[in-house]
């Protein structure tokens, strides 16, 4: 028996409209009618999660399954509105596991907001774009896999190119330590107001940093 295609779906999440909801919905329910094992972060991620912890492992989880598992990511991307930091943080982790990239939508080309290398790496990954960025991101990978320990500083807003290097780095480092779980990863320097009261990625790496160091 042929085994089931294994696909993680990023997509924008918050202040979407009706008509990206439905292109999103569309293209979730072909592959679900194909017979693919989706992981929807929406649907599938433990959302009762106060820091986010649970959230990241289990969407990163089921992202080196994948790999394993010759499986993709199908990515739709959005250029305008408040930028994503999640769809950042899945670009990283899946280039860090090596899985292959499906663009299937982008949302805003023509009215994009805030940095945009996230997009960069898709369109030259596609070919759509010579290579310039995507060197910076292999480079980046290649010191992750080659250190023992990785420290992310964070900019809590994400205003420009630094803030979604952090994202996407961020991204590399636990795609690395999927594969190498005796890399160990520390929050660094932190800008900006972190609330108590709301999942976040300082809050992730501070708890991934809090149970590496109980391991040892």
């Amino acid at each position: 028996m042929e085994k089931e295609t294994l696909v993680y779906l990023v997509s924008p999440v918050r202040n979407v409209t009706d008509e990206q909801a439905r292109v999103i919905t569309d293209h979730a329910e072909k592959l679900k009618l194909a017979g693919v094992k989706l992981f929807n972060p929406v649907e599938d991620a433990p959302q009762q999660d106060e820091t986010g912890y649970n959230i990241v492992m289990a969407e990163l989880n089921f992202m080196l399954q994948a790999a394993i598992e010759n499986g993709r990511v199908d990515i739709l991307w959005n250029a305008g509105g408040k930028p994503s930091e999640g769809s950042r943080v899945d670009l990283g982790m899946a280039f860090a596991l090596d899985l292959e990239f499906k663009l299937v939508a982008v949302f805003n080309e023509k009215e994009p907001t805030g940095p945009q290398i996230g997009l960069e790496i898709l369109r030259e990954l596609d070919g759509e774009k010579p290579l310039n960025v995507i060197w910076k991101i292999y480079s980046e990978l290649s010191k992750i896999k080659h250190s023992r320990e990785v420290v992310i500083d964070w900019d809590t807003k994400m205003m420009g190119v630094e803030q979604e290097w952090q994202r996407i780095r961020l991204g590399l480092a636990l795609g690395c330590m999927a594969i190498n779980p005796n890399l160990t990863i520390k929050m660094g320097n932190l800008t900006g107001i972190d609330p108590a009261d709301i999942k976040s990625y300082p809050k992730v790496i501070r708890e991934i940093e809090t149970r590496q160091s109980e391991k040892r």
